[in-house]
């Protein structure tokens, strides 16, 4: 698979990864599966849900 992706994500992407841990190409892949499976959830959401 290849996808487009700007520099800047890129940088953001990899320091993520990087304080979790993860090599960068694992957190992709963990993000996709969470949004293709619904569990991806919108911080700001869940705090309005969930009222904190």
């Amino acid at each position: 698979m290849n996808i487009r992706v700007t520099k800047r994500d890129m940088i953001a992407l990899k320091d993520a990864a990087l304080s979790e841990g993860l090599p960068y190409q694992s957190m992709v892949t963990s993000i996709l599966h969470k949004y293709t499976t619904g569990k991806l959830v919108d911080i700001e959401e869940a705090r309005k849900i969930l009222h904190v």
